[in-house]
C-alpha cells in the first residue's frame, strides 16, 4: 500500500472483502466502506488462477500436515508398543528370577533338613552308645569281685634251645605266676634263640584287639580298603543312615585300619571293619583273655 494515513508506504496489507470484482486501474470499495485504487494488477482470469493456486497450496499443506500427524501417531504407537513389550519382558525376567530363587531356597532347605536328619541319627547313635557304656560301667561297679577275677594271668611260653642235647630239661614249663585278683597285664611272647646269636628279649608291639563281631550299634564295613588319605571305602551294613549293602567312603580315620577292630573317623563316627588282616598276636591275646573271663565267670 501507499498513500495511506494508517499504513507506511510499501507495507503489505490485506483488505476486507470488496463489493464486486477487482479490476486493475479502478477504485474498489470494501463492504466496510473503505476505498482503494488498484494500480496495474491482474486481469480477473489471472486473479482467478492465482486464487486457485493458493487454494491448491493450502490443500497440499493441509494434506502434508495430516500425513505428518498420521506419521507422528504411528511413531508414537510403535514407541508405546515397544515400551509395553519391554515391560512384559522385564516382568517375565523378574518372574523367572523369582522362580529360580524359590527353587534354590527349596533345594537349600532340603539340604539343611537332610544334614539335620543325619546329625540327629549320629546323635542318637552316640547317645545309645553312651547309654550302653554307662549300663556296662554300672554293671561292673555293682559286681567288683567278678570284674576283678574276670581276667586271669596269661602263662608265658618257654624258650627253646637248639643246644639242649645234653639231656637238660629246658623245655619244662615254668611254674604259674601268682597274682592278685586284679586285671593282670598280658605277658609278652618270648623270643626263640638260634645258637645264642642276638638272643635279646625282643617283643612285638601291641596291636588293636581283634573282635569277631561288631559292638552293638556300630555299623559294619566289609570288603573294605584304606585310601592314601586315610579314608575307608567298602560296603556298609547295620547303619541307620545307609541301606545294607550300599557302597560308602568314610572321612579319614584316626590311626591305621585293622580288620576285626572298630575305627574312629576324625569327625567322631565309628565303624567295625569286617574281615581284613588283623595281627596274630592281638587275635591270640584277645582269645586268651576271652577264655580267661569265661572261666572266671564259670568259677564265680
Amino acid at each position: 500500500i501507499s498513500g495511506s494515513g494508517a499504513f507506511k508506504d510499501g507495507e503489505p496489507v490485506t483488505t476486507s472483502p470488496i463489493r464486486g470484482k477487482a479490476v486493475g486501474g479502478t477504485v474498489v470499495v470494501t463492504k466496510s466502506g473503505s476505498k482503494y485504487f488498484l494500480s496495474g494488477g491482474d486481469s480477473p482470469a489471472k486473479a482467478s488462477n492465482n486464487a486457485k493456486a493458493a487454494a491448491d497450496a493450502r490443500a497440499k499443506a493441509r494434506q502434508e500436515a495430516a500425513e505428518a500427524k498420521k506419521a507422528a501417531q504411528e511413531e508414537a504407537r510403535k514407541v508405546a508398543a515397544a515400551k509395553k513389550q519391554a515391560q512384559l519382558e522385564a516382568a517375565q525376567a523378574k518372574k523367572a528370577a523369582q522362580e529360580e530363587a524359590r527353587q534354590a531356597a527349596l533345594a537349600e532347605k532340603q539340604r539343611i533338613a537332610e544334614e539335620r536328619k543325619q546329625a540327629q541319627l549320629e546323635a542318637k547313635k552316640k547317645a545309645e552308645e553312651a547309654k550302653a557304656a554307662l549300663a556296662a560301667k554300672s554293671k561292673q561297679a555293682s559286681n567288683p569281685k567278678a570284674e576283678a577275677a574276670s581276667v586271669a594271668p596269661v602263662m608265658g611260653r618257654p624258650t627253646i634251645s637248639l643246644f639242649g642235647l645234653g639231656g637238660g630239661d629246658e623245655t619244662a614249663p615254668p611254674a604259674p605266676v601268682k597274682s592278685k585278683p586284679e586285671v593282670a597285664p598280658v605277658a609278652g611272647r618270648p623270643t626263640i634263640s638260634l645258637f645264642g646269636f642276638g638272643g635279646g628279649d625282643e617283643s612285638d608291639k601291641s596291636a588293636p584287639a581283634s573282635m569277631t563281631a561288631a559292638p552293638r550299634g556300630v555299623p559294619v564295613i566289609s570288603r573294605w580298603k584304606q585310601s592314601p588319605d586315610g579314608s575307608i571305602s567298602g560296603v556298609i551294613s547295620g547303619s541307620g543312615a545307609f541301606k545294607d549293602g550300599e557302597p560308602v567312603t568314610t572321612s579319614p580315620i584316626r590311626g591305621k585300619a585293622v580288620g576285626g577292630t572298630v575305627v574312629v573317623t576324625k569327625s567322631g563316627s565309628k565303624y567295625f571293619l569286617s574281615g581284613g588282616d588283623s595281627p596274630a598276636k592281638a587275635s591270640n591275646n584277645a582269645k586268651a583273655a576271652a577264655d580267661a573271663r569265661a572261666k572266671a565267670r564259670q568259677e564265680a
